[in-house]
């Protein structure tokens, strides 16, 4: 079956037909019968295969798309699929599919940006030459005379990236106003004027970004880099760090426009982009299409601008900083910032006669190799701000972490958990980063920690506290996102580790954050054992100590008692003796003991409860407490069978000193109490 035939069919109406027609390709290039530079000549293959999911029944998804993968390697083939719209194409695509699938159409948008290096088209042409002769001069699929051929190599297997959730955003292109409007906002952010740079970070924040669909400084990243720099200044005197500040509160509203661009993105019938920042023909705003009734039929001027609006159409688009026909109305207030560059129009009829945005020539290719994709933002963020966390500011710390926060919340849409067994080279970079990241959280940590003292004044032990808690809480919520329990072990930095180790022993952080204290003891069993271990001990024995003062409160009060509660919490409360030794309870207990035998109708139970903690006390490791609990039973029977009491009648003299008349006890005293020198007080 001819090559050519076998492509045709992959557009047949048949599901059945399109699979098998698939899979007679793929076999045929695992076994080397054609190869991917007969492929690439195929121009109607490029076509089908994106046809492929818009039929009604699409089968082998992933064979498709892994196909698709191993095919744009080759420079021909991915320039092709750029010719007939694929970047835009598998954008679309990307959303309906399971997230799965999602990772691989990211790798095959990136491929798309990134253009391989391949064999000279000269090559190509040979081998295809070669294939293409009459198959007459050929016998059988192997025949050792076509070895002297020209083959291509067979690419190896593309490495899927695993540790994607959302890679990049759709291309937008820019007019020549446009890039002028950001190149000066770049510039000025690099100006030694403190006053220029301080204006320019409020027009970014109260226009630029109102009317640039965020993904914009993310495809041309000068601003960003030029305001993750301004970060250093918050180490710095004379006012600079203000600049610091300000550029935190830049990059903090980019993160929530990118929330709300990446949630657009994801189902813009569904997102709401409802901004209290956002100006009425803000280009956040999505097409009125999405969220209106349908338009009428007749020209309008949203149907001949060359440029693509925040989704990805081509309309009408006046400015390229706003999108004001995707907005409710065009007529709204704006800027001044904006008023040279927006066209007023009068009529749609007037439109032919309209000047449009010139849009020059751009190196896409090359801006497209530059732009920040979502993880690397995120990541970078991280890496730029948390050294701010140990300015000694209180203001500093407070905007950082809020920034942090958004940052988080993007990581979570961008970033996989994936990423820590994902071998490709996107994701060993990452993970490096990440690790460096999470070392810092670790040692940031403790510091604050360290400069929690009496030494330190009133002010800064608050200002020290508060930040060792404020950026323990994002650190644990930032493990939760990116690292399941069971890698802990082989990814955790040993500063974070100790940082852990210590929250885990904090009280009243356990008290105040219970969740979170849970999902820090259980980080802490996967990373340590011999952490883990004095984790448990110390909170078995804090735990304890609890119980020693619940306790001695219930047994002063009056009335009637519990003796059940009293009898669980004295066995809970045995574990902490050693350390407290705190010998009142021991009284206490025993004439509870006492108490709970006198009667004749006593619950078993309770006395067999009871026995048990008295037997604990009785043959307990330490002498002083085993010494004590001997000498208040003494006490216990003087009390009963002193002179006081030989006027009362001698049942109700025995009744008292029931509970050490147990054979099980009676046992314990006289096999082991009497080898112990203090308790001869007992055997006189």
């Amino acid at each position: 079956m001819e090559l050519s035939s076998l492509v045709r069919k992959l557009g047949h109406e048949l599901a059945e037909i399109r699979e098998r027609s698939l899979k007679t390709i793929l076999f045929k290039l695992d076994h080397n019968l054609i190869s991917y530079a007969d492929l690439v000549h195929e121009k109607v293959l490029f076509l089908n295969l994106l046809e492929w999911f818009n039929f009604p029944v699409v089968p082998i998804k992933d064979e498709v798309l892994n196909f698709v993968n191993s095919l744009i390697k080759h420079p021909p083939a991915a320039q092709r699929m750029v010719e007939i719209g694929a970047v835009e194409f598998f954008s679309q695509l990307r959303p309906s599919v399971d997230p799965n699938l999602q990772a691989i159409i990211d790798g095959i948008v990136d491929g798309l940006f990134f253009l391989p290096s391949g064999l000279p088209s000269s090559s190509l042409s040979v081998c295809y030459e070669t294939q293409s002769q009459p198959s007459e001069l050929f016998i059988g699929y192997f025949c050792q005379g076509r070895s002297h051929l020209p083959q291509l190599e067979i690419p190896p297997k593309r490495t899927v990236v695993k540790c994607l959730k959302f890679s990049t955003f759709p291309w937008l292109t820019l007019t020549s106003t446009d890039r002028h409007v950001l190149s000066s906002n770049e510039s000025s952010l690099r100006s030694n004027n403190q006053s220029l740079i301080w204006s320019t970070c409020e027009l970014l924040q109260d226009v630029i970004m109102q009317d640039f669909p965020a993904e914009i400084f993310l495809q041309r990243p000068k601003i960003v880099q030029s305001l993750l720099s301004l970060l250093n200044l918050a180490f710095g005197g004379d006012g600079r760090h203000r600049l610091a500040l300000q550029a935190v509160s830049c990059l903090q509203q980019l993160c929530i426009f990118l929330r709300s661009r990446l949630n657009f993105h994801r189902d813009p019938s569904f997102s709401s982009t409802e901004q209290g920042t956002a100006s009425q023909n803000s280009s956040i705003s999505y097409c009125q299409e999405t969220r209106g009734p349908p338009r009428s039929q007749n020209p309008s001027p949203g149907s001949s601008s060359p440029r693509p609006s925040v989704i990805g159409r081509t309309v009408q688009r006046p400015r390229g900083d706003g999108q004001d026909w995707d907005a409710a109305s065009s007529s709204g207030n704006s800027t001044q910032a904006n008023a040279n560059s927006r066209i007023s129009l009068h009529s749609p009829l007037d439109v032919a006669h309209i000047d449009l945005p010139v849009i020059e020539y751009e190196d896409t290719l090359e801006l497209q190799m530059k732009q920040f994709s979502l993880p690397q933002f995120c990541v970078s963020i991280l890496e730029n701000a948390i050294p701010l966390l140990r300015t000694g500011s209180k203001r500093v710390t407070m905007e950082v972490l809020e920034l942090l926060v958004e940052d988080m919340f993007l990581i979570g849409d961008a970033i996989s958990e994936n990423v820590w067994e994902d071998d490709s080279l996107f994701a060993l970079e990452l993970k490096d980063k990440l690790l460096l990241v999470l070392d810092l959280l670790g040692e940031t940590i403790l510091y604050h920690k360290s400069n929690i003292s009496a030494e330190q004044p009133e002010v800064m032990l608050v200002h020290h506290r508060m930040a060792f808690i404020s950026i323990s809480l994002f650190t644990v919520r930032l493990l939760q996102i990116l690292l399941p329990v069971e890698k802990a072990s082989k990814v955790l930095q040993k500063s974070l580790l100790n940082a852990l180790f210590i929250l885990s022993l904090d009280v009243s952080f356990s008290l105040e954050y219970p969740s979170i204290y849970e999902s820090i003891a259980v980080y802490l069993e996967q990373m340590s054992t011999e952490n883990y271990s004095i984790y448990k001990q110390a909170s078995e024995a804090a735990y304890s100590i609890e119980c020693t003062c619940s306790f001695m409160v219930e047994v002063h009060k009056k009335g009637d008692k519990n003796l059940s509660e009293l009898v669980e919490l004295a066995d809970q409360a045995l574990s902490s003796l050693p350390y407290h030794q705190h010998f009142p309870l021991l009284q206490e207990y025993i004439h509870i003991c006492s108490n709970i035998w006198k009667s004749a109708e006593a619950n078993s139970l309770l006395q067999a409860e009871g026995q048990k903690v008295l037997l604990h006390l009785l043959s307990h490791p330490s002498l002083n407490i085993k010494a004590e609990a001997y000498h208040c039973c003494l006490e216990v029977v003087k009390d009963c069978l002193g002179i006081p009491n030989i006027a009362k009648p001698v049942s109700s003299i025995c009744h008292g000193v029931h509970f050490l008349l147990h054979p099980k006890v009676l046992y314990e005293i006289c096999t082991f109490g009497l080898q112990e020198d203090k308790n001869e007080c007992l055997i006189t």
